[in-house]
């Protein structure tokens, strides 16, 4: 296999690709005690930018926003109320529940197809890692992330190429259930670290189902993760 061949092998498998949705990689702060912050901002393969705030709302509740943005001039923003609990030994557990919108388009090559529109995703979180490693500060865990997509998008001869070219576009209204799954680990200062996650997607389609919705399986990310207590 030519070295150009193996490339563009490598990366469809991780998602490199024109996608309405991709792995978010949303930072899994940790929040150990009240008025905890966490600022997390970084860069990802897709590619796309991202950044997570999470706060320590009381001795128990936690609160974050997180923003994403990439090269295809898509967003995702989400916000999430959560609980979190000490477990000992540095081990922290979180709970989280939110509400994310969205906005994505995909196009296809072979064909001059384009897919785009918006979405809306209401999902639990369950988050569990350590923090307060020996060496570097090292802080390590992964979170589930799971719910409802509800995707409302423009047909403009993505799925169905005819020629002449359609002038009437067919509008679709989806809805999918989601499963994230995300690792990370970081080290660094006590306060500032540096973060690299991976993120899964997998989708299941309720509705359409002979619709393939494009979205990324594989993410990855670099960053920089600031904490204040």
């Amino acid at each position: 296999m030519k070295p150009k061949q193996t490339l563009l092998l490598i990366l469809t498998s991780i998602g490199i690709t024109s996608c309405v949705y991709q792995p978010t990689l949303v930072d899994i702060p940790l929040i150990s005690q009240k008025h905890e912050l966490r600022v997390d901002a970084g860069v990802s393969i897709i590619p796309a930018v991202n950044a997570t705030v999470s706060y320590g709302l009381t001795d128990k509740m936690a609160v974050q926003t997180h923003i994403n943005t990439n090269a295809y001039d898509s967003y995702y923003f989400q916000g999430a109320v959560g609980y979190y609990k000490n477990l000992g030994n540095n081990r922290i557990m979180e709970i989280y529940g939110g509400i994310g919108s969205g906005e994505g388009d995909a196009y296809t090559d072979a064909n001059p197809g384009d897919l785009k529109g918006n979405y809306q995703s209401y999902f639990a979180q369950f988050n569990l890692g350590s923090i307060n490693g020996r060496f570097a500060h090292m802080e390590s865990g992964f979170g589930i992330k799971t719910g409802l997509l509800h995707s409302n998008m423009i047909d403009m001869n993505y799925y169905d190429f005819t020629y002449p070219l359609r002038t009437s576009h067919i509008n679709y209204s989806d809805n999918s259930l989601l499963l994230e799954p995300t690792f990370f680990f970081r080290f660094g200062g006590e306060r500032l670290k540096v973060n690299f996650k991976m993120g899964g997607c997998w989708m299941y389609k309720l509705t359409n189902t002979d619709k393939y919705f494009p979205y990324s399986r594989l993410n990855l990310g670099i960053g920089l993760n600031y904490n204040l207590k």
